[in-house]
């Protein structure tokens, strides 16, 4: 008994040690990710790759901290360990919050939380891509104070149902609408609407395979072929202005007397035997036609 405890012990003291390494590699690599922050008019994109590295790592709030202070250099440094002396265990909201009061731009919470009302979803534009252009919005009304980090699901979700084309075929598949008393977070939010458009595009791909252009069948796809290549038959014929002879229509020809001039006759036939060619009237397609 004494032996396994003590193999236990070792077994989960070594699975820590591992979980350390892990995440410290992690962290390590994470940090790398985040861009360095050196000049005052490139906060803005700065500003919103950090907020969404910082919210997808599974990190505690000191490693976050940490990697944020490591992407500062100068008067960005400054900030923070001005915030650091006030308390050392200020939060990266706090932080980025201070470094936008300092670095960004001057807008009100009013005006950020307009430009996130007025947002909608433009021609052509994808659902996902609409909300995640969204996102950054709503990140942004949350920092200058408009909307709470509580209030930020309800908030998105009310936002998309308003801002999404009209009868939005993703919308009305997921229940979006129904959802807003329970909306779903961003992160669950974003993978079910790309899933869906994922869904739609393999459906319409293989409609379009199966039942061919504009969405006939083959056997109509091939009536309209032949329709339109007798079409295009006819407009030649028109353009030559000429027409084969139909044969089988007139009286039988003698042997060997072969098509020759209106009033000429071979040689040896006595006049008055052969009379005139028989002439028919065929119409082809709408094209008249002597044979």
């Amino acid at each position: 008994n004494w032996a396994a405890a003590s193999a236990n012990d070792w077994a989960k003291a070594l699975g820590q040690i591992l979980e350390k390494v892990v995440l410290s590699q992690a962290m390590l690599n994470s940090c790398r990710e985040l861009r360095l922050f050196a000049r005052a008019e490139e906060f803005e994109p700065w500003l919103e790759h950090t907020t969404e590295m910082l919210q997808e790592w599974a990190v505690p709030e000191a490693e976050k901290r940490r990697c944020l202070i490591e992407s500062l250099s100068g008067p960005a440094l400054d900030v923070i360990r001005t915030l650091k002396l006030i308390d050392p265990g200020v939060s990266v909201k706090d932080c980025l919050e201070a470094l936008d009061h300092t670095f960004g731009s001057v807008e009100g919470p009013e005006d950020s939380y307009c430009k996130f009302l007025n947002s909608r979803q433009q021609i052509g534009e994808k659902i996902s891509a609409y909300i995640q252009r969204l996102e950054r919005l709503l990140q942004r009304a949350v920092m200058r104070g408009a909307v709470t980090a509580e209030q930020m699901d309800r908030t998105r979700l009310a936002q998309i149902v308003r801002g999404a084309q009209y009868q939005n075929p993703i919308l009305l598949h997921l229940r979006l609408r129904e959802r807003r008393e329970h909306p779903p977070s961003y992160s669950q939010l974003i993978k079910e609407v790309r899933e869906e458009e994922e869904r739609q595009a393999a459906s319409e791909f293989w409609e379009a395979q199966t039942l061919g252009p504009a969405g006939t069948t083959p056997l109509q796809t091939a009536s309209v072929l032949m329709v339109s290549t007798t079409e295009e038959l006819a407009q030649q014929m028109q353009r030559s202005g000429s027409c084969q002879r139909v044969r089988g229509r007139g009286p039988p020809r003698p042997a060997g007397v072969e098509d020759s001039p209106r009033n000429d006759r071979p040689a040896g036939i006595p006049a008055g035997l052969i009379g005139p060619r028989a002439e028919v009237m065929v119409k082809i397609e709408g094209v008249e036609c002597k044979a």
